[in-house]
């Protein structure tokens, strides 16, 4: 009995001591993209429909034993034009098990009928990329899609 004990101490301890091993890493952006009809035309080509904005907050950690990737996003869509069509407050997350073999995820999302991104660009129809952004814009872009998050 005292053998099953200690390998299940064993076990316990190694368990906890890789999960404590972890590197989470954070990324904050803004930035816009086009975007395409989900069909391609008869020439075999993906017309574009117009453009999102996106303010996205990606968190990925991983370690020896597991993989957790989570993404709360902020995305304003608008036509080829520049109008606003809708905004989606989406939040994904998965989480895969080295350890286990298993995987478990899911998606959330809201529609909004007003443009809710902030720091947007002056010309977002360009494939845009917000770079160098201070520790304050990484902040207030943070708290803003949190906020946002609560709706969901």
């Amino acid at each position: 009995m005292s053998l099953a004990k200690f390998c299940l101490f064993m076990f316990t301890f190694l368990l906890i001591s890789a999960c404590s091993q972890a590197d989470k890493n954070e990324t904050i952006e803004v930035f816009a993209l086009e975007t395409f009809q989900d069909i391609q035309n008869d020439k075999g080509l993906y017309v574009k429909t117009g453009y999102k904005i996106v303010n996205a907050i990606t968190t990925v950690e991983e370690s020896k034993t597991h993989l957790k990737s989570d993404i709360k996003s902020v995305e304003d869509f608008y036509d080829g034009n520049g109008t606003y069509i809708q905004t989606e407050i989406i939040h994904t997350y998965a989480n895969k098990s080295k350890l286990l073999l298993t995987e478990e995820g899911n998606t959330h999302s809201a529609q909004l009928q007003e443009p809710s991104t902030i720091l947007t660009p002056s010309n977002p129809a360009d494939n845009f990329k917000l770079s160098d952004m201070s520790s304050e814009e990484k902040k207030q872009v943070r708290e803003h899609v949190l906020a946002l998050m609560e709706k969901l």
